[in-house]
């Protein structure tokens, strides 16, 4: 078993493109060592809105809060500070046992393919 979360773990940080799961609170669980440079300090436990943005709740926009409000995989763009770039993010909906959601999965991608809502 520790084998193959270890396994696992290696798979997902050699992903390149940023994940972040979320719990249904919207505390961050785990991040993929791709989507670290994106948080100063550590993420995991915290709220992301309030360790990224320093928010108190979450941004109207939030992919995050839109598939957990809806339960549908959701999508929507927003400009890396870094680089400058289009981030495509989409987020799916993590199931339990009973059918309910208990978490989502954002996934980032950068890409200069990506049009900027705001560029149009």
């Amino acid at each position: 078993m520790h084998k193959t979360r270890e396994e696992l773990n290696s798979i997902f940080n050699a992903i390149t493109d940023p994940i972040i799961v979320f719990d249904a609170a919207f505390k961050v669980i785990k991040i993929n060592k791709a989507a670290k440079e994106f948080f100063t300090g550590c993420p995991i436990g915290k709220k992301c809105f309030y360790t990224k943005h320093k928010f108190a709740l979450a941004c109207k926009n939030c992919p995050t809060w839109q598939t957990l409000k809806t339960g549908a995989t959701t999508t929507s763009e927003i400009l890396n500070p870094k680089t400058n770039t289009t981030l495509l993010l989409k987020t799916y909906p993590i199931y339990n046992r009973l059918k309910n959601i208990k978490g989502v999965v954002l996934i980032g991608r950068e890409s200069d393919d990506v049009p900027m809502k705001w560029n149009r």
